[in-house]
């Protein structure tokens, strides 16, 4: 059941009208899901099933494709996808801490193509240094925080000298909140043991004050928590939001809204200026979420944005933020 649904999916996406003839879009939200990505996924599993088995029953349960060993190979798979569907730049996300690597590999074998934001554990012994060495050596120029998956408040103390490295290098800081489901990782069967305690975009205000000069960019509008998100954004200026995902949150709410609204209310509050667009792409053969992006596309015209408002979210503001 589970790959005919995928399927039927994967039809019904590759149907899909391209429309981004017109503009230039940069997607700020792509998971560079490598070989060595599952790899470690399935070795954090444990049991006794061998990696290649893992993989050969993610192709049959999921239809998933195993990537390649190689990183090179598997940007040069997203640069076809970005030739197809005319997106512009992609960046590339390392969903583990243990595979900047492979997204520093593809971003330093075509850096006209992509960007990397490194995943950080922030329970790390030495976590001055890799974030240090991921920026120095690995060209990262983001990082991304999961509260809820290390069972960590943004504002705790341990973080300080996190943020102050992110002044330093300018780097982009991710953070997600909101509902947290991995589906990658439950297709594996990691059993993560993941805490909404720490899921509140509020957690992030007196972080965004302390620090105006760092950016921060919380994904899928809150995902599940947009009353809080638009107070947050009302009071710092600092915090974007990222429009990624099929942002199927909407449904869990105990009142009834549509994306239309989130974009609507969304600009009111943070304006076209601090809205950064991205898909959440990252499997194959799925591969780019080209749906997505067509649907966001009608529903910025929808609501009466300008080319050039339109422009500013598909590219514009993910740019001025790493400094293009």
């Amino acid at each position: 059941m589970r790959i005919l649904v995928f399927l039927i999916g994967y039809e019904i996406y590759c149907r899909k009208e391209i429309m981004t003839e017109k503009f230039e879009v940069w997607d700020a939200h792509v998971h560079f899901f490598s070989f060595s990505f599952f790899k470690t996924l399935i070795k954090m599993k444990g049991g006794e099933t061998s990696v290649s088995d893992e993989f050969v029953l993610l192709k049959e349960r999921y239809g998933i494709e195993t990537p390649p060993i190689s990183p090179v190979q598997l940007a040069k798979r997203w640069i076809e996808e970005m030739e197809k569907y005319g997106i512009s730049k992609l960046v590339l996300f390392s969903s583990v801490p243990e595979d900047t690597l492979s997204v520093s590999t593809a971003v330093t074998a075509f850096p006209d193509k992509f960007i990397g934001f490194f995943m950080l554990n922030p329970l790390a012994e030495k976590i001055d240094l890799e974030i240090k060495h991921a920026v120095e050596n690995m060209g990262m120029r983001g990082m991304i925080l999961f509260p809820a998956l290390y069972h960590i408040h943004v504002y705790d103390e341990l973080l300080e000298r996190v943020y102050l490295l992110a002044e330093e290098y300018r780097l982009v800081v991710f953070v997600h909140f909101g509902i947290l489901k991995i589906p990658i990782r439950e297709m594996i069967g990691v059993k993560d043991q993941i805490d909404g305690t720490y899921s509140n975009p509020t957690d992030l205000h007196r972080v965004a004050v302390r620090h105006p000069n760092v950016n921060f960019i919380i994904p899928h509008f809150g995902a599940g928590y947009f009353r809080e998100l638009l107070m947050l954004g009302a009071q710092c200026k600092n915090i974007y939001v990222d429009t990624s995902s099929s942002n199927s949150w909407v449904k869990i709410l105990p009142y009834k809204i549509d994306l239309k609204t989130v974009f609507e209310k969304t600009i009111e509050i943070f304006g076209v200026d601090r809205v950064v667009f991205g898909t959440d792409s990252g499997v194959f053969p799925r591969g780019y979420r080209i749906d997505i992006l067509n649907q966001q596309l009608e529903i910025l015209n929808e609501i009466g944005l300008s080319s050039d408002e339109i422009q500013k979210i598909l590219s514009g503001n993910i740019k001025r933020l790493l400094g293009f």
